[in-house]
This record gives structure tokens, C-alpha cells and sequence, in this order.
């Protein structure tokens, strides 16, 4: 029982997704787009351990802030980012640092890992089109 139990029970985090149950296999599944998925992909348990793993993969990556950026970029969307993307993201970066620096906060997010947070929750990283 417990066995079925677990298999045929999604993770919570992939039912906001309409992930289907593990009972029956899907060839095409429908695309939707909830404010729930929004809400976890950024809050999640799970968005976070990987915002931050993809931020390490960043900080090795690149000699500079904006080479981490694009980098990263790169991995979450298979593309080159533009220019305006790239000075987004930086400014970002800067106004998170800045942030941090003035409350002083020990075990807050780091900057590098909330600008992973926004690669990873970005349109064109979540859905393929």
C-alpha cells in the first residue's frame, strides 16, 4: 500500500504544474500558466536549493559579475541575453548587494543567488515553446 501510496501521489511542488499522477504514462501534456506556479517557482523549498546551486555554478563560472550573469543566463535559456537583459540583471545584482550591505543580514540570500532566482523563474527558462 505504501508503495502505491507514494508512486501515485505527486510531489506537491510538481502538482502545481499539472504534473499527472505516476499511475498512467502522458504523451502531450496540457501547458497552463498559474499565479501558483509563479508563487513556487520562487518560494519553493526546492527553487531555492536550486537558485542557490545554480548561483555557485555562476560564482565558478565567471571572472566577473557580468560574466556570471551571462553565463547563467545561457544555461537557463540556451541563448545569448541582450544587452538590456544583462543591464537589468546587473542592476539587480547592485541593488541587492547595496540591500544586504545596509541591513547588515547574516544568512540572507545573496545577490548572485536572487538574480538565479530570476533566471529560473523566467518565462522562457519554465515553458518550451
Amino acid at each position: 500500500v505504501y508503495v502505491f501510496r507514494r508512486r501515485s501521489t505527486p510531489y506537491p511542488f510538481l502538482s502545481a504544474f499539472d504534473v499527472p499522477t505516476g499511475e498512467t504514462s502522458c504523451v502531450r501534456r496540457t501547458k497552463s500558466n498559474t499565479p501558483m506556479q509563479a508563487l513556487m517557482t520562487l518560494n519553493e523549498t526546492m527553487s531555492m536549493e536550486a537558485a542557490s546551486a545554480l548561483a555557485e555554478r555562476m560564482r565558478k563560472n565567471g571572472a566577473d559579475d557580468q560574466a556570471r550573469i551571462i553565463y547563467g543566463f545561457k544555461l537557463c535559456t540556451a541563448r545569448e541575453p541582450n544587452t538590456k537583459e544583462v543591464k537589468a540583471l546587473l542592476e539587480l545584482m547592485k541593488r541587492q548587494s547595496d540591500r544586504q550591505a545596509a541591513e547588515k543580514k547574516s544568512g540572507a540570500l545573496d545577490a548572485l543567488t536572487i538574480v538565479a532566482r530570476v533566471l529560473l523563474n523566467l518565462d522562457e527558462t519554465i515553458t518550451k515553446e
